[in-house]
Formats: structure tokens, C-alpha cells, sequence
């Protein structure tokens, strides 16, 4: 609902005088930061009227930035980025108590004191990872400006928008190669912004974007490796496995983020099997599933080298071996070597 008032806002040209942008898709708090840009401050005068902050920042410096006054234009912008004012405070690790506690509430609470009296002039946008919607502040931005949240978007989002994306480069790809691309790329749009380019040059003649070309051009992230390694998996091609798991290492992936996507696609790979064993097809399966069209077909094609039963002991060991690792009684890469070592033998 937020981005949707923020888009009209921006359609019309008024904009509120205090925002909060938070979560993790930079590309669109980016974009939408720029569009506010190009409303507020006349083009030339950036210098003059932009100011960006990185860090902490206390109620003189921000009251400083905010009402210094616009210089040939109507308005100033600020944006204050990663400022820890929506974070509650750490604890300690011994007593329990918040680390600079009392100072850290005197900060917020000055802060969230001047926000109630902005001048009419200046834009506050702060530019969050996070936030903690139970705090003050947090609340204060909501009643008196708009807090929007960036999440990651949908791949059935992603792919209107990466055959949007060819299309105004004079390509053309189909939903299978679009959905192809979501799941060769980190979640992000930058990252995938990225991949979309290197296509544009790789087909520079024109003509459509195919499976091919993606995968002869296009960097694999770790949910797409993950792919590769599942593939071996049920191939029976334990060296295989091995092989792409240090490959991974060796690309400084972290063993239990990588222990954490095998598992969950072991999961995925079960619960096609069940889906489609009521009788329902691979495509209603995917909706279900929220996955797209390529995962689908590759996750299906990967259950039939498992039985169901080989499944579900497959994610016991997945648990056992967790726990094992997180205990102590066990090295994260000989768990992760020991569980493909044993998928692989079925």
C-alpha cells in the first residue's frame, strides 16, 4: 500500500517532507529515491541542495542539514542512510543489558523530537536494511510522513520485468528463459540488471534470447549451483556433487548457507513429488509452489531420481547433521561432504 501512495505522490509531484525506505531491494530504493530527486531538486543545483549522511547522526548535526536554507530551488533533500535510529540497541553478551542504552534512547528520543518540527523546505528520506516497527520513531514516521518497504520482488514481477527490459533493447525472451535468468541470479534486480546487459552485448544482432545464450553468458549465483548440485545428487554422481560443493567453497560461499539450500531444496524436491503424485500438473504444482516455470521443471525432473521414503530420510539427516555441526561434534564442511556423500549412495 506505502508504494503505491509513494507512486502517485511521485505521478502528482507532491511529496510528503519525511519518508522511511527499508528492505532489501536496493534497486528500487534507489530508483524511486532518484524520482523524488528529480522533483525536488533543480538539475545543477545538487550540490547546493542534496545531502547525503552515512552512519549515526545526532539531533544538532540533522537539524543543521534539514534547514539549511534551498539555493535556487524550492526545496533541499536529505537522506540520512543506515542511521541505526529503527534498530533497538544490542544487548550485552554477559549482563543482558543494551550497550549504551540510556545514551542511545536520549539520541533517538531528541531525534524523534525534531522530526515534529521539519521545515516545510527539506525532504528527509532515511535509507534503512532493516527497522523495528515497535519503536518510537518508527511510529513517528508513519503518522507524519510514509514509511515504504523494498522487499524482494516476485519472480512472476521479475520476469515482466526482464522481457520489459530486452524489449526496449530490441530483444525478445520467452517466459521460460525469463524465469531461467530469476533463478540464475541473486534475488536482487541490480544483480540481475547486470546479467540483462551482458545479454544485450552478447547479442548485439538482435533476434530473441534463449536458454543458451543465458546459460553460455550469465553468472551462476549459489540458488542456481544449488541447482547444478542436486542434479548430481540425484544422478547417483557423488564426485560430481563433490566437485561443485568445493567449487562453491573456493567462491567463498559459506558452508552453512550452502548446508541450508540443499536442504531446502531436498524440500522443494519433496513436496513436487507429493503434489504432483494427487494427479496435478507440474505447472499448477510450480503456483502452489511459488516457483517459476524453469525451477519447476528442473526441481520435477530432479525428483525422479528419489523416492519419496529417500526423500524424507534425506531431510532427517539434513536435521541430524545440523545439529550435529551446531553442537559442536561436527565441522560444517565434513557435515555438508557427509550428507552429500550419503544422498548421492541411495
Amino acid at each position: 500500500m506505502s508504494l503505491s501512495i509513494l507512486k502517485n505522490q511521485i505521478k502528482s509531484g507532491k511529496l510528503s517532507n519525511l519518508y522511511l525506505f527499508y528492505g532489501p531491494e536496493e534497486f528500487l530504493k534507489k530508483y524511486y529515491l532518484d524520482c523524488m530527486e528529480k522533483i525536488l531538486v533543480r538539475s545543477g543545483t545538487e550540490d547546493l541542495n542534496k545531502t547525503v549522511v552515512e552512519g549515526k547522526v545526532d539531533e544538532k548535526k540533522l537539524s543543521e542539514y534539514c534547514e539549511a536554507l534551498p539555493v535556487f530551488s524550492d526545496y533541499r533533500l536529505v537522506v540520512v542512510k543506515n542511521s541505526g535510529l529503527f534498530k533497538s540497541a544490542k544487548k550485552d553478551d554477559e549482563s543482558g543489558e543494551k550497550k549504551d542504552e540510556k545514551k542511545s534512547r536520549s539520541r533517538d528520543d531528541s531525534i524523534a523530537d525534531y522530526l515534529e518540527k521539519l521545515p516545510p523546505y527539506t525532504c528527509l528520506v532515511f535509507y534503512e536494511d532493516e527497522i523495528d516497527k515497535r519503536l518510537r520513531i518508527t511510529g513517528l514516521v508513519a503518522k507524519k510522513g510514509l514509511v515504504v518497504e523494498f522487499p524482494y520482488q516476485e519472480a512472476a514481477d521479475l520476469i515482466k520485468w526482464i522481457k520489459k527490459g530486452f524489449r526496449s533493447n530490441g530483444l525478445e525472451i520467452g517466459d521460460a528463459a525469463a524465469s531461467m535468468l530469476v533463478e540464475y541470479c541473486e534475488p536482487g534486480m541490480t544483480d540481475i540488471l547486470n546479467e540483462i546487459n551482458k545479454l544485450v552485448l552478447y547479442k548485439s544482432k538482435g533476434g530473441e534470447v534463449t536458454e543458451e545464450d543465458i546459460a553460455a553468458v550469465c553468472t551462476k549465483s549459489i540458488k542456481s549451483r544449488i541447482f547444478d548440485l542436486t542434479d548430481a545428487i540425484a544422478e547417483k554422481n557423488g564426485e560430481k556433487a563433490l566437485a561443485l560443493l568445493e567449487e562453491m567453497i573456493a567462491l567463498k560461499e559459506p558452508i552453512p548457507r550452502i548446508f541450508y539450500m540443499i536442504t531446502r531444496q531436498l524440500r522443494l524436491v519433496l513436496k513436487m513429488k507429493l503434489i504432483t503424485a494427487e494427479g496435478i500438473s507440474t505447472s499448477e504444482a510450480a503456483s502452489r509452489l511459488s516457483l517459476t516455470p524453469y525451477a519447476a521443471r528442473k526441481i520435477a525432473a530432479q525428483g525422479r531420481g528419489f523416492t519419496e521414503e529417500k526423500l524424507a530420510q534425506a531431510l532427517k539427516s539434513c536435521l541430524y547433521l545440523d545439529a550435529a555441526v551446531k553442537t559442536g561434534r561436527l565441522k560444517d564442511r565434513i557435515a555438508a561432504e557427509l550428507l552429500i556423500a550419503e544422498l548421492a549412495a541411495q
